[in-house]
């Protein structure tokens, strides 16, 4: 039986708002994550003001050496050559550090920021970065879906897409020898407002409120119930990585839905 390839993504600004906490509670997360065998965790950027450096992760690189930090830049923030040039200074100390590169989302970029090319700029930081590493590395496609399967091909890059129902069979019937991830925000028991609030933004719907149809919630969140297994099957047999966003950093909460997921991969015979 193939392994179901599984990964966490966690928000920083959504820990807390002193970066000391910040740190102790993704080391936190990550213990959790290696004693229940997932091995890759996913800090998304956002915020340049709440987005740990690279060498901010070493503590945690450090202590927990079987779960592989993925360390994403915003290559259109004013900080993205800084965070690039001092990941290339000390990745080559740890086998569990990688790097993701990604157009980043408007809504965290400055109008400057926003006139930047993201492509021109993801070549240049590949490039870099592929001077010192061979390793795994992620490109974030959203919004460059065009420009992705030939930057990935240039530089072996993985393909990181955000999971849409409807776009899967096109995000993995791209091109790519380094494999495709696909971001996955996923919940197990109510739509909350941190869901609704999501699903309106990449909806487009200006008010979220209680009325969401259900095939738009489906559209661009997992639900896992019987009809998103059959999601998780077909990601698992596709070999896609699923990089699981739970909507919430309880550590309850996430044994919770990568047991869930495990164990309706497993009813149908998934390891």
């Amino acid at each position: 039986m193939r392994d179901f390839r599984l990964a966490k993504a966690t928000k920083p600004s959504h820990l807390s708002t002193n970066a000391e906490q910040r740190l102790l509670l993704l080391s936190k997360i990550n213990r959790i994550l290696s004693s229940i065998g997932v091995r890759k965790h996913f800090i998304d950027a956002e915020w340049a003001s709440t987005d740990p450096m690279p060498s901010d992760l070493q503590p945690i690189l450090e202590e927990q050496r079987n779960v592989t930090l993925v360390a994403t830049i915003s290559v259109r923030r004013s900080d993205a050559e800084r965070r690039v040039n001092e990941f290339v200074r000390i990745v080559q100390s740890y086998t569990n550090l990688q790097p993701c590169l990604v157009p980043g989302n408007p809504a965290y970029l400055s109008q400057h920021e926003l006139c930047k090319n993201p492509i021109r700029l993801i070549e240049a930081y590949a490039r870099a970065i592929r001077r010192v590493y061979d390793g795994t590395m992620y490109l974030g496609c959203e919004n460059i879906e065009r420009a992705s399967a030939r930057i990935a091909g240039l530089f072996n890059m993985t393909l990181f897409h955000v999971y849409r129902r409807s776009m899967l069979e096109a995000f993995l019937s791209l091109p790519s020898e380094g494999g495709t991830a696909i971001y996955t925000p996923v919940v197990v028991d109510a739509i909350n407002d941190m869901v609704k609030s999501y699903v309106a933004r990449r909806g487009m719907v200006n008010d979220p409120g209680d009325c969401l149809p259900k095939h738009v919630i489906d559209e661009y969140v997992l639900s896992l119930s019987d009809e998103g297994f059959r999601v998780l099957d077909y990601l698992r047999r596709r070999r896609a990585l699923l990089v699981v966003q739970p909507f919430t950093d309880s550590t309850l909460a996430i044994r919770k839905i990568f047991i869930k997921i495990r164990r309706l991969a497993n009813e149908e015979g998934v390891t």
